[in-house]
């Protein structure tokens, strides 16, 4: 059997309005805000879920050790 590794991604997503001078301004300013706890995001806040599935590669030395059982 394989190995793989699934990934599950979250997303969550708030969308504040907030009066700037520029874009970069509002941008900062929610930056602040989020770092300061006055946005929390939760499960209210749920927009989707993603799911990615990678086989997980053999170590260096356990495919070495493969080749070699096959060689002979």
């Amino acid at each position: 059997m394989k190995t793989y590794q699934v990934e599950i991604k979250e997303t969550l997503c708030m969308t504040i309005e907030i009066e700037a001078e520029n874009a970069q301004q509002a941008e900062a300013m929610i930056r602040g805000a989020y770092s300061n706890q006055e946005y929390i995001l939760d499960a209210e806040h749920f927009t989707g879920v993603d799911f990615s599935t990678t086989e997980k590669e053999m170590g260096a030395r356990s495919r070495n050790q493969k080749h070699r059982g096959q060689e002979r």
